[in-house]
């Protein structure tokens, strides 16, 4: 997982390196779905905001996830953005894992309490 920071000087290195350690963590939870990372900081483009915009986008496997988030602080707005990615993260990867239970019980044929069983021979 690569994780690019754009427009983001006003990230103390203490700040960098949190948020690092936080996504590096949410990744292991995962087993590599998490590709490529972009952390993006800017001045708000809403007319009546005037305060910042944080947006995180990311690459995972066979999808993609955008978290933006707006505040009047910019701390204020990577924290919040930082929660909504990781609250999608966790509902694709829950998505993921009820696909692939249904996909494995469709599979595998249902055993009925009136089958006999035959002993293997050795």
């Amino acid at each position: 997982m690569q994780i690019h920071w754009c427009h983001t000087d006003w990230l103390t290195d203490d700040e960098r390196s949190d948020l690092e350690r936080r996504m590096l963590q949410l990744a292991q939870e995962g087993r590599d779905d998490l590709i490529d990372i972009r952390i993006i900081g800017r001045p708000s483009q809403h007319h009546r905001n005037k305060g910042h915009e944080v947006a995180i986008t990311c690459e995972a496997r066979g999808r993609e996830i955008v978290a933006v988030r707006q505040s009047h602080e910019i701390g204020r707005a990577l924290h919040d953005a930082f929660d909504a990615f990781r609250s999608q993260v966790r509902s694709m990867r829950k998505k993921r894992r009820e696909h692939a239970a249904r996909a494995l019980s469709s599979l595998e044929p249902a055993a009925r309490a009136d089958d006999p069983v035959e002993p293997e021979s050795a």
